[in-house]
């Protein structure tokens, strides 16, 4: 399935979607260097569940990777996953946060799932009974949910839903659950394991394996506290677990302490269009072109037009997506039939600004010695230019880095003004 006009390349290049179902099958593009077969592998094949960190630069098809891992696992495997900072809305998530939102959204989607078998027996019945008094004593104080028995499981699916609803609406409300959270985490755990043993034994000899997303994405001293200081609470589920984990903090002292929390940590390479010398690495572009045309028919853009932002993309597949769509929509406004190389511009000047606007008189002069060197080094202002993405990590050669290739063009014109801000007429 690919586009034939530009409206439904708008549709196709959703930059928002993630591929699953007949999109995956339709558009996914193997690319070497996936850790996927050895996830794969450690999964199966270890018998204690696995708690596996999967890094890699926001962007880089990290989504992708683990919906076709989950598809190529079935037979194994039944997967549970959720994007934690969707669910909990925060950028600077607490670990409280996350445990809250597992509790919630496992419980729930072993609910919804079909993966807990009625409680038709008196244990289980009461089980359940227990849980759903738990909870509602939990929130009892926040005007969420109704006293009364679990006469479906439903209902409790429903107050979980409120739980979750109430938390992203209302900081007061997050607070007093985190704290009380933090006080109950044993409890919590063990009522959640008990949702997971129940699971367990109705997939059986299927195991469980929970995907945690958007943790890649959140602050980095967030994301310090939740791996570095509260690795044995995040892991402490029955279930092999996946976390997503931000390619910043790889380059980090607290990079070895997080790991030794963690079975195995696996890494997703960006698409290198370049070697670390500078010459072109002529299988990056091909895969970034079979990325863009497995969407679309090659007559609705010109080659130039494709190539101008496959280089801007820095071989980052979203930021790719999210070049196309946009300058979709520039071809659209002029009534075209096709992108062109002024459409392709236009959206690298886009983007120019997006990445511009966040840098620091400091972050620029670093990003122009990076330019010129291209080594990659763990100093926390080189974890903040990856972190905001002016500053992209490639592995192709040895491990090297360069700067957004939307952001050359004022690195070679740069000139400190008095605000501090670089000048340049393509800001």
């Amino acid at each position: 399935m690919r586009a034939i006009n530009l409206a439904q390349v708008v549709e196709y290049f959703d930059p928002k979607e993630i591929l699953r179902g007949q999109h995956l099958r339709d558009w996914f593009v193997q690319r070497p260097g996936t850790p996927r077969q050895r996830l794969r592998i450690a999964l199966e094949t270890q018998r204690d569940p696995q708690k596996i960190l999967f890094v890699g630069h926001r962007g880089a098809g990290k989504s992708t990777e683990l919906n076709k891992l989950a598809e190529e696992i079935g037979g194994s495997f039944h997967v549970i996953g959720f994007d934690a900072l969707t669910v909990t809305g925060r950028s600077t998530m607490r670990y409280e946060d996350l445990m809250l939102a597992l509790s919630t959204q496992v419980t729930r989607q072993c609910i919804d799932q079909g993966l807990i078998g009625r409680p038709a027996s008196e244990p289980l019945r009461e089980g359940w009974q227990a849980l759903a008094d738990w909870w509602r004593r939990t929130v009892s104080g926040f005007s969420l949910g109704a006293p009364g028995e679990v006469e479906t499981m439903a209902s409790l699916s429903t107050l979980l839903g409120e739980i979750e609803i109430g938390v992203s609406q209302s900081a007061f409300t997050r607070d007093q659950l985190n704290a009380f959270a933090d006080r109950e985490m044993p409890e919590l755990l063990r009522r959640l394991n008990w949702v997971i043993g129940q699971a367990q034994q109705h997939l059986n000899p299927k195991r469980l394996l929970l995907v945690v997303e958007g943790l890649d994405k959140v602050d980095l001293e967030a994301a310090r506290h939740i791996f570095r200081d509260h690795a044995p609470t995040i892991t402490g589920l029955q279930a092999a677990m996946i976390y997503t984990f931000p390619l910043a903090l790889r380059y980090s002292d607290d990079y070895q302490i997080v790991r030794r929390g963690f079975d195995r940590d696996v890494y997703l390479p960006n698409i290198a269009l370049r070697h670390a010398d500078g010459s072109e690495d002529e299988r990056g572009g091909e895969l970034l072109a079979r990325i863009v045309l497995n969407r679309m028919e090659a007559r609705l853009a010109t080659g130039d037009a494709l190539q101008q932002m496959a280089v801007a993309s820095g071989g980052i597949p979203a930021e790719l997506v999210k070049l196309v769509n946009n300058a979709a929509l520039y071809a659209l406004e002029r009534a075209a039939d096709a992108i062109s190389l002024d459409d392709a511009r236009n959206v690298v000047r886009d983007l120019r600004r997006e990445l511009a606007a966040n840098l620091t008189l400091a972050e620029w002069r670093l990003l122009k010695t990076r330019h010129g060197d291209r080594i990659l080094s763990n100093e926390p202002e080189v974890q903040q230019l990856l972190y905001k993405g002016a500053l992209i990590e490639y592995s192709n050669d040895v491990e090297w880095c360069d700067v957004q290739p939307a952001l050359w063009s004022l690195l070679e014109h740069y000139v400190e003004e008095e605000n501090g801000q670089p000048a340049g007429d393509d800001r």
